[in-house]
């Protein structure tokens, strides 16, 4: 019996050393620990690289959103601009289309009476012209009758 005690304390203790690991550097608790912080650091890196990438984007951004607020108070100021000056055009045709029409207006009037007065007075002498030519045509008829019977 005591042979089969130091025969399982031999194999215990032979079972007990293979199963323990052995002390490589692979698997060495420093080695994992030096690997898991060269790991962490490389991603620190890594994002200290896309944090500068997304500040230098993010000033870009900010920058372009500068230049197009700048630009559209530029717009916005050039429409007001030119609303005032499409107003002021449109005044100013208003004025002149009403001066034009009132002097339109006040010619052809004007140019109605002398029309009407110039063709009163060819009427007139018309009129006149006429009576002198019929009193002519008398004393035509009146000499050609005298002198028909005289012949």
């Amino acid at each position: 019996m005591e042979l089969q005690n130091s025969v399982c304390l031999l194999l215990n203790l032979i079972v007990f050393t293979s199963a323990r690991e052995p002390s490589s550097p692979i698997c060495s608790r420093y080695d994992y620990e030096e690997r898991l912080l060269e790991r962490v650091l490389r991603n620190e890196l890594a994002l200290e690289t896309t944090l500068n990438d997304i500040l230098k984007t993010n000033a870009k951004v900010v920058d372009a959103l500068k230049q197009l607020e700048d630009g559209k108070a530029k717009v916005d100021s050039t429409l007001a601009v030119m609303e005032k000056k499409q107003i002021e055009i449109e005044s100013t045709l208003s004025d002149f289309v009403n001066n034009a029409s009132h002097t339109i207006n006040a010619t052809l009037a004007s140019n109605v009476g002398a029309m009407v007065k110039a063709a009163s007075d060819i009427k007139d002498n018309a009129t006149v012209t006429l009576q002198r030519l019929v009193n002519q045509v008398n004393i035509l008829k009146g000499m050609y009758t005298n002198n028909v019977y005289t012949i």
